[in-house]
């Protein structure tokens, strides 16, 4: 009779040992279950930052915002007379919304007789990024315009040893191309003034002294 009741006795203990077992595995499938939800949607909701340049920019469109994608912004415009026609045509500046850093992209919309514009022309070097990757900013100002002359200015401006540079393009031979820059530079006891005529090969550099105004600059 006693080995009966301990054998009872054991099988009940068995039979909970295991129901025990059970519930504890089914908590700790549980718990990595929801461990693994969370990481999964922390993993999703990371946005990675597409560059000006992983984008495709239209060839054609109605106006200068057909060309700005989502997460692009016009930093600077210009509108004038750049090619022969008598239709006046658009540049843009864009910049990443995202990240200051990011190269910026140039556009030249040439006007078509259709009214629409065409992308003539796309540059990544005209302008350079607003911020440098440590925060600091490249050029303190910047703004472009087509003069009379059917001429494209891009002017950037620095304090300090950054300096200012203007850039002039104009159309040749269907080309929009760099035909001058102007550069100034301004230290300790004086500064430099530098214009770089593409066209003919010249180059002038004046040094002009701060501290003695009565002495002449130098070429």
């Amino acid at each position: 009779m006693k080995s009966k009741i301990f054998l009872l006795l054991a099988a009940i203990f068995i039979i909970s040992c295991n129901k025990k077992a059970d519930v504890k595995a089914a908590v700790v499938s549980k718990k990595d279950t929801l461990n693994q939800e969370v990481f999964d949607e922390e993993y999703e909701s990371e946005s990675e930052i597409i560059t000006l340049k992983e984008m495709k920019f239209p060839t054609t469109g109605k106006n200068a915002e057909d060309f700005v994608l989502e997460s692009c912004e016009i930093k600077m415009r210009a509108e004038g007379f750049l090619d022969d026609d008598d239709l006046k045509d658009i540049v843009i500046v864009l910049q990443n919304k995202d990240d200051n850093t990011d190269s910026r992209a140039t556009l030249v919309l040439l006007q078509q007789q259709t009214g629409e514009y065409k992308l003539k022309e796309l540059s990544w070097e005209a302008v350079d990024p607003e911020y440098l990757q440590n925060g600091t900013p490249f050029y303190d100002t910047g703004e472009i315009s087509i003069d009379q002359d059917k001429a494209l200015h891009i002017v950037l401006g620095g304090m300090g040893p950054v300096g200012s540079r203007e850039a002039v393009y104009k159309y040749v031979n269907d080309k929009l191309v760099l035909v001058r820059i102007e550069t100034f530079h301004s230290g300790a006891g004086s500064h430099v003034t530098s214009v770089y005529d593409l066209v003919s090969g010249e180059v002038d550099n004046e040094v002009t002294n701060t501290l003695h105004d009565d002495w002449p600059s130098e070429h």
